[in-house]
C-alpha cells in the first residue's frame, strides 16, 4: 500500500508540474477561453482577428484569445475536420464544401440572433419572418437568394465572407481593341486564333465548368434568346451545369464530354496555372494574352497594372462564395457566434475588403467601399483609376460589385458528391493526354 501511495505520489507531482508548465505557456488559458479560427492562406487581415480580443472584452465582458491556422485546398481542411476530428470553432469553405460537410452532418446550426446583434431582452420580440428578413438584408443584393437556394437552405449553417465570379481577364495592350469582343464569350478560350497565348486555371472543378459551359452554348443561347434575356429557364439550364443530373449515367456522359473537350483545348493554352498566372498577366513582357482568372486575383492584378481588363463571359459563369461555419468538433460555440457578429461589421468588414482587394459579404460595407470609388476622379496619382484607359473604372466597378444583369448569367457550384473522385481522375488524364 506504501509503495502504490508512492507511486500515485509522484504521478500527482508529475502531473501538477506538467499542469504548472502548460499555464507558464498558455497564461492558463481554459478552452472556453480560446477561440480556433482555421482559414485560407492570406484571407484575413491580421488587424481584424487580433482586434476581436479587445471587442470581446468590450462587447461581451470576457477574455478571449484567438488562434489562427491557415490552410492551403478545401480537401486538406475537410480531412482536418472529417478524419481527424480537430476541434477548429470556425472554418472557412468555399460554397461546394459547405454543402459536402452539411450533408456529412460536420456542422452545428448558427445562433442567428448573437450574429444579428439582437439584445437579450428583445430575442423573444423578433419573429421567424423578422429574422429572415434581417439576415437577407445583412448580405450584399442577389447573394443570399443564390446561398439560399443552393449550397445551404436558410444559411442556417454558413455566414458569407469573400465572393466574386470567374470570368476572362485580358490585356488591352497585347490585343487590338477589334479583338476585344472575343472575350465576351468562353469560345475565346478554345480558339486557334489566340493559340499558345492563353491561361488556363489548372482547377478540376473550374476545368469542368468551363467545359460544359462551352458545350452547352447552343442550348443556354435558345434559352436566353441570343443571351439578351437571361430569364428562369436560361437560369435553370445553366443552375444544371454546376448540379449533379439526375442519373449517374448522366453525369459520367457530361465528365467524358467534358474531357474531350479539355483536351482539345489543350493545344491551343499557353500552360495550366494555379496562383502565378497573375504575375504573368501584370508582366507587359510576357507572353499570355489573356486567360480564366477568378474576379479576385483580377482585382489583385489590376492594382498593379490597370491595362488588364475582367469580363464574365455571355454564355455565363459561376459565383464563388467562401463562408465560414462552425464545424461538429468546436467547442467555444459562443465565442465562434460572436466572431461572426463581428465580421460582419460594417467597419470590421470594410477593413477586410480593403486588405483583401475583393468582394466581400456585408452589404454596408460593399456599398461604402463602392461609393468611395464612384467618386474617385482619378486624379490622384495613388488612385487605381489615375492614367487608366477608357472604360476601366466602369469595368473595375462592375467586377467588384457585380449588377443583376451579371449575377442572372451565374450559378454556385455544388458538390458533385460520389463523383469527386471520378472529377479528379478525369482531370488526370487531360493533363497526361
Amino acid at each position: 500500500m506504501r509503495i502504490m501511495r508512492k507511486s500515485i505520489s509522484k504521478l500527482l507531482i508529475a502531473v501538477l508540474a506538467l499542469a504548472a508548465l502548460c499555464c507558464a505557456f498558455t497564461g492558463c488559458t481554459g478552452r472556453e477561453q480560446v477561440l480556433k479560427i482555421y482559414n485560407w492562406g492570406e484571407y484575413m487581415d491580421p488587424e481584424v482577428y487580433q482586434g476581436f480580443e479587445e471587442w470581446y472584452l468590450k462587447e461581451k465582458g470576457k477574455k478571449i484569445k484567438v488562434k489562427y491556422k491557415e490552410f492551403d485546398t478545401n480537401e486538406s481542411m475537410y480531412t482536418e475536420i472529417s478524419v481527424n476530428k480537430a476541434d477548429y470553432d470556425l472554418v472557412c469553405p468555399s460554397d461546394y464544401m459547405v454543402e459536402r460537410m452539411r450533408n456529412a452532418g460536420l456542422l452545428k446550426p448558427l445562433n442567428k440572433k448573437i450574429i444579428l446583434g439582437l439584445e437579450k431582452e428583445k430575442e423573444n420580440d423578433v419573429t421567424e419572418k423578422e429574422l429572415y428578413e434581417m439576415e437577407k438584408d445583412l448580405y450584399y443584393d442577389g447573394l443570399w437568394d443564390m446561398v439560399d437556394t443552393s449550397v445551404d437552405p436558410g444559411l442556417k449553417y454558413s455566414v458569407p465572407y469573400v465572393w466574386g465570379t470567374f470570368g476572362i481577364m485580358y490585356d488591352t495592350e497585347k490585343v487590338d481593341e477589334s479583338d476585344r469582343a472575343d472575350f465576351d464569350s468562353w469560345e475565346a478560350m478554345f480558339s486557334e486564333k489566340y493559340k499558345k497565348k492563353i491561361l488556363m486555371k489548372n482547377s478540376v472543378r473550374d476545368a469542368y465548368s468551363i467545359a460544359r459551359i462551352y458545350d452547352s452554348a447552343e442550348l443556354l443561347s435558345e434559352k436566353s434568346n441570343g443571351f439578351t434575356d437571361y430569364n428562369d429557364e436560361y437560369k435553370k439550364a445553366l443552375d444544371a451545369i454546376f448540379t449533379l443530373p439526375g442519373t449517374d449515367e448522366e453525369m459520367r456522359a457530361n465528365i467524358n464530354a467534358a474531357y474531350k473537350t479539355l483536351v482539345k483545348q489543350k493545344s491551343v493554352l499557353l500552360r495550366y496555372e494555379v496562383d502565378d498566372g497573375k504575375d504573368d498577366m501584370i508582366n507587359p513582357d510576357s507572353e499570355p494574352k489573356f486567360g480564366f482568372f477568378w474576379s479576385c486575383d483580377a482585382g489583385y492584378a489590376m492594382e498593379e497594372s490597370n491595362t488588364l481588363f475582367y469580363t464574365v463571359p455571355k454564355e455565363g459563369a459561376n459565383v464563388w462564395v467562401d463562408s465560414f461555419v462552425i464545424p461538429k468538433y468546436a467547442r467555444n460555440e459562443e465565442a465562434a457566434n460572436c466572431f461572426l457578429q463581428y465580421l460582419c461589421e460594417k467597419e470590421v468588414a470594410e477593413k477586410n475588403m480593403d486588405w483583401l482587394g475583393s468582394s466581400i459579404a456585408v452589404k454596408e460595407a460593399m456599398l461604402s467601399k463602392k461609393e468611395q470609388l464612384e467618386a474617385d476622379d482619378g486624379t490622384d496619382e495613388e488612385s487605381l483609376f489615375f492614367d487608366a484607359p477608357d472604360g476601366f473604372k466602369e469595368m473595375y466597378l462592375e467586377m467588384v460589385f457585380p449588377p443583376d444583369e451579371v449575377l442572372r448569367r451565374c450559378a454556385i457550384m455544388r458538390d458533385f458528391g460520389k463523383f469527386n473522385f471520378e472529377l479528379d481522375g478525369m482531370w488526370i488524364d487531360v493533363k497526361t493526354a
